[in-house]
């Protein structure tokens, strides 16, 4: 799915203001993934970089598969009473949300972690030097968890090969785990620096960073600090900023009839009379989506 020409010219002046670029979700669906796909490739193609497109979305690919994993994994926790900052038999319990929590089809959770509070966003921060994501949720982790993180992470960024990876983790035979160690080896192969690879907690959110520099000019938040420069690596956002005070990727809208949050593409805010005409005991004619009109269509 591109971008549609209207929805283009916006965004190029977002971006020559110099805007950042926000989608907000809960579940980690194809659409979502395609969202981020469109939207970093734009950026790339404005600062004329689509070669590091491939090695850049495999990475953040990895990342928010991660970021989806830890909502999953809070809300598994939340249903069975378990405290999730605590450490208590960790590994058996992270056994038993392994091969009990079915992640095949994620629109299926997305009301149950919706309620929960769950949120899985993605921010696109950009200039002629680089551009920047972070990929936040709202799931608490352990300090086990985020230890074994911190390792994992170290260990990949000083591979020269996946072969390290299976020595490192010998039982990971399916490599269901090997998705970042892939992508930083992708990263280091076209020159990237995967050092720019960095997550933090702040105010609750789990934050993972990542700085793709276009250019030897670019200086990383961590050699700002050391510069004594006034920056935080993982600033908080305000809310008027959470609320929407950037450029929205897509317009969205709640259906009365299946309580889903569509595309504006799919949604009606007034169903046209001819089609109210061919519709069979439809409950509303006002703000229904696309799919539960064609339930209620005579055929």
């Amino acid at each position: 799915m591109e971008i549609e020409l209207a929805k283009k010219e916006r965004l190029i002046r977002g971006m020559e203001l110099g805007k950042k670029i926000v989608l907000h979700g809960v579940v980690l669906s194809q659409y979502y993934k395609s969202n981020v796909e469109n939207y970093l490739r734009f950026c790339l193609e404005y600062y004329q970089k689509t070669d590091i497109l491939p090695p850049s979305l495999s990475l953040i690919y990895s990342l928010l598969e991660m970021a989806y994993k830890e909502n999953c994994r809070n809300s598994y926790y939340m249903e069975k009473g378990w405290d999730p900052l605590s450490s208590e038999s960790f590994t058996e319990r992270e056994a038993e949300f392994e091969t009990n929590w079915d992640f095949s089809d994620p629109l299926k959770l997305r009301n149950r972690l919706k309620e929960e509070g769950s949120v899985l966003r993605t921010t696109i921060h950009h200039s002629g030097s680089g551009v920047s994501l972070e990929i936040a949720n709202l799931a608490p982790i352990t300090s086990e968890a985020e230890e074994a993180l911190t390792e994992y992470l170290s260990r990949a960024k000083s591979y020269h090969d996946l072969s390290e990876y299976y020595e490192d983790y010998p039982f990971d035979e399916e490599g269901r785990e090997i998705g970042i160690a892939l992508a930083i080896l992708q990263f280091k192969e076209i020159g990237l620096d995967p050092n720019l690879l960095r997550f933090d907690t702040v105010e609750g959110e789990h934050v993972f960073r990542l700085e793709i520099s276009f250019d030897w000019e670019y200086l990383s938040l961590r050699t700002k600090l050391e510069n004594d420069e006034d920056v935080r690596p993982f600033r908080s956002h305000s809310q008027a900023e959470k609320d929407g005070e950037t450029i929205s990727p897509w317009k969205i809208s709640v259906c009365k009839i299946c309580g889903r949050t569509v595309d504006d593409r799919i949604f009606f805010h007034t169903v046209p009379a001819d089609v109210v005409a061919k519709a069979k005991d439809l409950p509303f004619t006002e703000e229904v989506c696309a799919w539960c009109l064609s339930g209620y269509l005579k055929l």
